[in-house]
């Protein structure tokens, strides 16, 4: 069921702001996961649309929170509005290192992929360590 919300926000030409949602939001209403499904049946809607959706089912949750999690629900080839994924495109060079190294800790796998040339972090490590 796609439901369409009006909200009490307005843009800044005035206008009422009304979102699609792609949920049927009734049934899981008051139960701790709606956030999440919010987030991953909406991925059209920004951070600020998703936090008036997640109000008006009175759920507050800040800008941080939403960006932390968001990008669970994109897939792997999504590229984001800054433009970086695989900006000095070495990201097929590091899977394959680091697949020569699956029991190796993050902060060694980042050392490894160092001394190639490939600058990564352990957040990045963390999230790319199991690729398709």
């Amino acid at each position: 069921m796609v439901e369409y919300l009006e909200t009490n926000s307005t843009s800044v030409s005035g206008k009422r702001i009304k979102y699609r949602v792609d949920i049927d939001a009734r049934e899981f209403k008051g139960r701790a996961g709606m956030p999440w499904l919010i987030m991953a049946a909406n991925i059209h809607l920004s951070i600020n649309q998703l936090l008036d959706v997640m109000a008006h089912y009175g759920y507050e949750r800040t800008r941080s929170w939403v960006s932390r999690r968001r990008w669970i629900f994109f897939d792997d080839h999504y590229v984001p509005q800054s433009g970086r994924a695989d900006e000095d495109g070495k990201q097929a060079r590091a899977y394959r290192i680091m697949d020569q190294y699956p029991h190796v800790s993050a902060r060694e796998l980042v050392r490894i992929l160092g001394k190639a040339g490939i600058k990564r972090g352990k957040d990045w490590v963390l999230k790319h360590r199991i690729h398709e």
